[in-house]
């Protein structure tokens, strides 16, 4: 029998550059938002940061000089969100990367939760990132990536935080649905998925030994991530494979998804 040997050559697109890329990132002052701030202005980018905390957004404004602007923002009110749309067009007229990032947390359970603390989780975690993604989808010059931050309990439940639960699993559809209706204008939609990160918003468990025990115990890798981790990863992702993904939901968990 003869065999015939085939040589199949693989040639690498170049990734995309980050360098001089309008960037505008929500929750922008303080925990992964902040990482990704950071490492999108070391990279290279132009960034808008809207952000209801204004200490820490002069703050983050003096340490990265003049490629970081901040915005004072509340992303769950459209004409808040329509101000800092009018100031990106007057800087750089269009965006190239939309990271609908901010969010809130109520430690409460389902018995005793507020019904307006429930609507303010949905209204700044998943109404929000419907506010700032319709707006500033106007100014993506036929081509754009948004990416949605989701959060592993979009699927899976637990006890005490179930209206932040409830908005990721909304904000997980929502980047699927826009993922269909944008691809036409060129624009790629994706989720990022995270586990147990060290933030602020996680000090009621990081800082509790027994709560940060069971927690380590569900992850494979036996250890929490750092925002730097995660906001590289999602860098990784737009340079490397937002140009043939859409609707697609990346994971960085430790292994925490398969326990």
């Amino acid at each position: 029998m003869e065999f015939i040997s085939y040589t199949v050559t693989c040639i690498k697109k170049e990734m995309i550059s980050i360098q001089n890329k309008v960037v505008v990132i929500t929750g922008s002052n303080s925990g992964i938002g902040k990482a990704l701030t950071q490492n999108f202005v070391k990279s290279g980018a132009v960034v808008f940061g809207l952000d209801i905390d204004s200490k820490n957004g002069v703050k983050l404004e003096n340490e990265l000089g003049i490629k970081f602007n901040y915005i004072k923002t509340d992303i769950s009110k459209y004409n808040d969100v329509l101000y800092a749309q009018n100031i990106i067009k007057s800087k750089y007229k269009k965006v190239d990367i939309l990271i609908n990032n901010a969010a809130i947390q109520i430690i409460n359970n389902f018995n005793n939760i507020k019904v307006e603390d429930f609507k303010r989780v949905i209204n700044v975690n998943l109404v929000g990132c419907f506010i700032c993604s319709k707006l500033l989808v106007e100014m993506m010059e036929k081509s754009g990536t948004i990416i949605n931050m989701l959060s592993i309990h979009s699927k899976k439940p637990r006890t005490n935080k179930l209206a932040y639960d409830i908005s990721k699993a909304g904000v997980e559809m929502l980047a699927k649905e826009m993922a269909l209706e944008l691809i036409q204008n060129n624009i790629h939609v994706l989720g990022v998925s995270f586990g147990a990160c060290d933030t602020p918003m996680n000090k009621d468990w990081i800082n509790d030994i027994q709560k940060r025990n069971e927690t380590l115990n569900k992850i494979p890798l036996r250890r929490i991530a750092s925002a730097d981790e995660i906001a590289q990863f999602v860098i990784c992702i737009i340079e490397n494979f937002s140009e043939y993904t859409t609707g697609n939901i990346f994971t960085i968990d430790g292994g925490r998804s398969l326990i």
